[in-house]
């Protein structure tokens, strides 16, 4: 579960409607064509039933920090988290936000034609035209300098991440940030951490970009560790504002 890097919602052109959507401890960022708070809140809730449902009955779910078989019958949004927890080597809930994000995302497309779900920084979007989205960085070297330029014909995608140096969840890495792009909003997200795990020092940058791109769905790879920043793959940079 990565909660643990902000977006700044700096977006070019104009958005329509944006609003917040919560539940529990799932807070949602969303901007959309018109307002659909009341169907985006239905959404989550039938999500958050699901995943609950499922944790209700095998517990380990929760818990475990490494992938699981999947047994009976499996919501979609669960099935996507088995999925990539196998594809990063990490623990099904490593997958969670970003999973709920494409989730509720991929739903309300049918009532609006660009959408972008934020959930704690984990972000699922359909762009009809550029974004560009600012990624917290919690050091002196690169605080309030890192933009990312998201083009439609890129999306829908997923762009999540894992940081060791800044939120609550954990962490077994030291990476300040590791970003990662895929379509799979769980995808994305269970890999942000398997590859802030991977880093210990700088020597170990270049090794979570390799684990990182090595897997099948991922587009793009960011890591900031210190005053140091290695990427790869679908990445484009834009100045700060």
């Amino acid at each position: 579960m990565n909660h643990t890097t902000r977006f700044y919602r700096s977006y070019s052109g104009t958005r329509g409607v944006s609003f917040n959507v919560k539940l529990d401890t799932t807070d949602l960022f969303i901007t959309a064509g018109s307002s659909l708070q009341a169907e985006a809140h239905r959404i989550l809730e039938a999500q958050r039933r699901e995943l609950d449902d499922h944790i209700s009955k095998k517990q380990e779910f929760l818990y475990s920090l490494s992938p699981l078989t999947p047994a009976g019958d499996t919501p979609p949004i669960v099935m996507d988290m088995y999925n990539a927890s196998a594809a990063a080597g990490v623990g099904p809930m490593a997958a969670v936000a970003g999973a709920i994000a494409q989730h509720v995302g991929q739903r309300l497309i049918e009532s609006s034609d660009e959408v972008i779900v934020e959930n704690g920084g984990d972000t699922w979007m359909m762009l009809q035209s550029p974004l560009i989205m600012g990624i917290y960085v919690n050091n002196i070297y690169f605080r309030d300098k890192i933009r990312l330029k998201i083009n439609p014909e890129n999306t829908p995608c997923s762009v999540c991440t894992s940081s060791a140096s800044l939120g609550h969840s954990l962490s077994f890495g030291k990476a300040d940030a590791a970003t990662i792009i895929a379509h799979s909003g769980a995808l994305a997200d269970a890999v942000a951490t398997g590859a802030c795990n991977i880093v210990q020092t700088e020597d170990d940058m270049q090794k979570a970009v390799d684990y990182a791109m090595s897997i099948n769905g991922v587009r793009g790879c960011m890591i900031i560790y210190r005053d140091k920043l290695t990427a790869c793959g679908a990445i484009e940079f834009c100045s700060p504002e």
